[in-house]
């Protein structure tokens, strides 16, 4: 994950400096009032619902959750913000499509920025209904165990091949002040995972098949369309329905 400040950021500290809340209260109040607002649109306005009708009877989907920047083509890409082809949704406890509806759920760099006790089982079991028998879900979340090796290890080279840049971002002028970003990322991580860590709650989801695997491999190869920039650190896992 990218540690160094960007100007948004400079930018939202200097004008929240003068503001009678923090931050990160103001954060999650535009998100909640985004995601009240997705529902809303999503049952009122015609041309949401006719769409999200048509989702409900599709059969052997792909689907993209919080996809962010990255569309990919043959996928249902959904996300809270963002113009068409985006499917507006609040992904973090369920998906837009019916049961068994989906072949593949591909989730990157999603599940840590949820909260961990609702908020990701219900998730979890929501891709669990929505998976076909066989389907696969692909879950990709920075690796909180390499991270934690990195930091123990002598000298900064194993913090250097996971993409830490050398020297230190201003801000983070530490390896404690690097692990925290990785683990709250200024509030926007809600926390980390390990393999083990990740397999607890996916079996906990009622997954019972769950592997470990790597960058570009994938059970389901189209599943497998990984963002480059965050190989270096990233843990994958799949779990399959």
């Amino acid at each position: 994950m990218p540690l160094s400040v960007s100007v948004k950021q400079r930018a939202g500290r200097a004008l929240f400096a003068h503001l009678p809340i923090t931050r990160f209260l103001f954060d999650q109040l535009r998100f909640e009032a985004n995601a009240w607002l997705v529902k809303l649109q999503n049952a009122a306005l015609p041309g949401r619902r006719r769409r999200l009708k048509q989702i409900a009877a599709m059969r052997h989907v792909l689907v993209n959750v919080a996809c962010g920047p990255q569309i990919l083509d043959g996928f249902l890409n959904v996300e809270l913000v963002g113009p068409p082809p985006r499917v507006r949704w609040d992904c973090r406890t369920s998906v837009p499509v019916a049961d068994e509806g989906a072949a593949g759920i591909r989730v990157e760099h999603f599940l840590e920025h949820i909260e961990p006790r609702q908020h990701l089982p219900a998730f979890l079991r929501d891709c669990r209904r929505a998976l076909e028998p066989g389907g696969v879900l692909r879950v990709i979340v920075p690796d909180g165990e390499r991270y934690l090796q990195a930091y123990c290890a002598p000298g900064l080279d194993a913090l250097r091949a996971m993409a830490v840049p050398i020297p230190f971002p201003v801000d983070l002028p530490t390896r404690m002040d690097v692990i925290n970003h990785v683990f709250h990322s200024w509030h926007e991580h809600r926390w980390a995972y390990d393999f083990e860590t990740l397999a607890h709650r996916l079996r906990a989801a009622g997954f019972t098949v769950i592997e470990r695997t790597e960058f570009g491999r994938s059970r389901l190869p189209a599943l497998a369309q990984d963002r480059d920039h965050h190989r270096p650190y990233s843990l994958y896992v799949e779990a399959v329905r």
